[in-house]
Parts: C-alpha cells; structure tokens; sequence
C-alpha cells in the first residue's frame, strides 16, 4: 500500500534485529571476558547509539545505559520532528520523517521486542553532547562501547582520552571500528551490494576511481596503523581484534586481479580485507 515499506523492506528489518542482538550478545561476551564477571546491573556509555537507540536498548536488559550523541534523538509529534530539523539538518528530519511514515522504526521496535522482550523495559537516557567533552565525572562508567562510530570522529585520540578518563578502574573500554581500507570502509551505500557494475572494488582507495565512490558521511579516514598507533600510545595491554569482510569468492577474485596490476602497493591484503577492529582494554 502507498505511505507502507515495501514487505522486503519488512523482512530486512527483521533480519537486522536479529543480526543486531546476536551481535551485542557477542560483543557483551568480550565485555564479560574482560570485567571477570557478567555484564549486569553496570552504567555503560554508549557513543553514536543512533536515533533508535537500538543497541543501547539491548545492552540496557540488564544495565543503566547512557547514549551520546552530537545528532538528536527525536520525540514523537511535530516537536520531536522539529527538534531533529533544528539539531541535524532538514536531509536528516526528512529521512527521519519518512521512515516513521512508513513505519520501518515501528517495524524494527516491534520485531526487535517479539526476539527480546525485556528490551520495552531497557534502562536507556540520552544526551546530546561531544564524545570528546562529555562533561561526565570521573570514572562515572563500568564500560564505553561504540560500533562503527570513531572512524566518523574527526579526533579520534581526544575521543578515546575523554573514554579512558570517565572509565572506572577495572572498568572496559570495548570499541568496533569500521575500518576505512575496507572494501567498504568509505561507506558508500552501493558498496554493499552484490551486483555493483559501476563501482569498482575499494575504488575510494584507487585514485584513478575514487571520484566514483560517494561516502554518506564525514570520514576520518585512518588506516589500522593509525589505531594500532593510538592503542600502544593510550591503552597499554588492548588487543585489536581484526575482523574480517564476510568470505567471499567475488572479493578474493577482485584482490587477486588488482595486485596482479600492481593496485594499492601500499595497502597490505589485511588492511584491505578487515571489515572492522574490534578495540578492548581493561583499566588499570
């Protein structure tokens, strides 16, 4: 029906909330190695939580969570509407507007509650406000965690400092970073296709094709030297955790014909076929 999403578009939604809680589930189970207990009754910070709040209403089951963002989360009705307008911009209130008129946020609530109920009951405040100042008290957090939000950071350092400072001692610090080298690292929408005849493989890497690669968003464009750099520096004793892009025959067939013609010498097959970093430390 017109002013509906599309029963694709439905389905996909519900495939998201079950791909999104199996992907806290194991995220919380390297927060727990690292705590030496179960992740229950902490205060966690959730930085980028998204308007939907999605992750933050999962982790909240069983804790307090706080979501920052500089990007507002709406209200409902016209002022909630109005205050997205004012805060993110009219692209960001539209796009807003249309998922709720076509129900896709009530869609991906509803199927997230039928695979988690206890998530209507989440423990979950926002905040807008700057990760980098976040105006916190000391050590006010048991865990800090983002998913793919610090390669969107401008000051990525200054980011994971303001972490380390409202982190208890004991606390964790547990961060999934989207890698930038990644074939889909620029996150240009059409990158995640299967079928992309007019976007080459990493083609945001490859000078001769970057103009064809349009990101959605600001990028900061590090590469796995730079984190690896900002761990040693901040985090004594983290691991880095590289995960790698979903296997596929397409992207080992695409790396081999691009080193066969002497494409992106200095990007080493790791850092182009990391699909993202996962960043964890204890505090001392």
């Amino acid at each position: 029906k017109s002013g509906q999403a599309s029963i694709s578009t439905l389905l996909s939604l519900t495939d998201e909330a079950n791909q999104l809680v199996t992907g806290v589930r194991e995220h919380s189970e390297r927060i727990e190695a690292l705590l030496g207990e179960p992740l229950k009754d902490k205060r966690i910070l959730e930085v980028g939580p998204g308007q939907l709040l999605k992750r933050a209403r999962i982790f909240g089951v069983d804790n307090d969570v706080v979501g920052i963002d500089l990007d507002e989360v709406p209200g409902g009705g016209v002022a909630g509407f109005i205050g997205v307008w004012r805060a993110n911009g009219p692209l960001r209130a539209i796009k807003t507007l249309a998922r709720r008129v076509l129900g896709m946020d009530r869609h991906f609530l509803r199927s997230l509650y039928s695979i988690l109920p206890q998530a209507r009951q989440a423990s979950v405040d926002f905040v807008r406000c700057d990760a980098t100042r976040t105006g916190f008290a000391d050590a006010e957090f048991d865990v800090t965690v983002s998913n793919s939000v610090l390669e969107h950071i401008p000051d990525p350092e200054a980011l994971a400092q303001e972490m380390i400072r409202i982190t208890r001692t004991g606390g964790v610090f547990s961060h999934i970073v989207h890698l930038y080298t990644s074939d889909t690292g620029a996150h240009d929408p059409r990158s995640y296709l299967t079928d992309r005849p007019e976007l080459p493989y990493w083609c945001h890497l490859r000078p001769v094709h970057q103009h064809l690669s349009v990101p959605n968003c600001y990028l900061n464009g590090w590469r796995m030297t730079d984190w690896v750099s900002l761990v040693e520096r901040l985090l004594p004793d983290a691991t880095v955790e590289n995960i790698p892009q979903q296997p596929s025959p397409v992207i080992a067939r695409e790396l081999a014909q691009l080193r066969q013609a002497g494409e992106l010498p200095d990007y080493s097959d790791a850092e182009l076929t990391t699909d993202c970093l996962i960043i964890s430390w204890r505090k001392p």
